[in-house]
């Protein structure tokens, strides 16, 4: 057996991309602990199942971590949203190995339009796609311990934009610190099943057709770009061409596969492209929401002269 020198903390880590992030390490990195955190309890020892083969005997709650202790997998229901189950779980972490990575595979997307939501969403929301890693990662940052945080699935909110700044100011006071961006393309998890169920029309129109890769597909792509020492990455060629045009003429916080073409891209694209490529998104959207109204105004007239 390997000497154990670092743990990998792995939240969302009880399916999805998540759990075969965990399932990779446990193969092929036997020097490290690997602890999977989710909500439920059930669903973390069944991944853990996944992961051992179904083999209960090698895998173990965090609460029984020992410095001693031969086995290597270990999980922590938590609510990483609740601040209070976070400052719980931080006693625990200062007693296992030096945490070699973390990755925030939590969160998801409920893809809707704005109207469409109710307040109890929203809330969920905030709570999956920005708490839950801001919470730890305040926790861990805050102990000094390493950190390598993994930002779990990308959408178009406000939520995603704050954790994008989040990680940019985050690398100025923590320049000893290594921190990477993850924007995944889509692929085929439960997630992206769930999200596709209430995705409006006008959304799917936009994103175009975009054939999901593999979970496992996505996993290797992230690691292999880590490990080459990229820190902004994306997992699909779409990806990175959005990517160069939200860059601008800013080069300051990316670490992007070939950064500078994507700079002379998204220069170009913003004088040129992207202006007249709006004007096209804004008048195809108007027209999808008037056809949208006018079929609702049809179903009340109906529902009228049946009452």
């Amino acid at each position: 057996m390997s000497k154990i020198n670092g743990s990998i903390i792995v939240t969302g880590g009880s399916q999805g991309l998540g759990l075969e992030l965990a399932k990779h390490h446990y193969i092929n990195n036997p020097d490290k602990i690997i602890i999977i955190i989710s909500r439920s309890k059930d669903k973390l020892i069944k991944a853990c199942k996944k992961i051992t083969d179904d083999n209960s005997d090698l895998f173990k709650s965090l609460d029984q971590y020992e410095i001693d202790i031969a086995d290597r997998l270990f999980f922590q229901p938590t609510d990483l949203s609740d601040y209070e189950q976070v400052e719980l779980l931080k006693s625990k972490l200062l007693n296992i190995p030096s945490i070699y990575r973390t990755y925030l595979t939590a969160g998801g997307a409920s893809v809707k339009l704005f109207k469409d939501y109710t307040l109890q969403e929203l809330q969920q929301g905030i709570n999956m796609n920005y708490s839950a890693s801001l919470f730890l990662t305040h926790v861990l940052l805050k102990n000094k311990l390493f950190f390598f945080p993994f930002i779990g699935y990308i959408s178009y909110t406000p939520l995603k934009t704050s954790l994008k700044a989040l990680v940019n100011i985050l690398r100025q006071e923590f320049p000893g610190t290594r921190i990477s961006n993850v924007y995944p393309g889509n692929f085929a998890s439960e997630g992206y099943i769930e999200e596709n169920l209430t995705k409006p029309d006008i959304t799917k129109k936009i994103e175009g057709s975009s054939k999901p890769i593999s979970v496992e597909d996505c996993r290797e792509i992230i690691i292999k770009n880590l490990n080459d020492g990229y820190d902004d990455i994306v997992t699909d060629f779409i990806g990175w061409v959005l990517m160069s045009c939200d860059m601008g003429l800013n080069k300051n916080w990316n670490f992007s596969k070939f950064w500078f073409l994507q700079l002379l891209l998204g220069i170009i694209a913003n004088l040129i492209i992207i202006p007249f490529f709006m004007i096209y998104l804004n008048w195809d959207i108007r027209r999808e929401l008037k056809k949208n109204e006018k079929s609702t105004k049809n179903v009340n007239e109906l529902d009228i002269k049946k009452d």
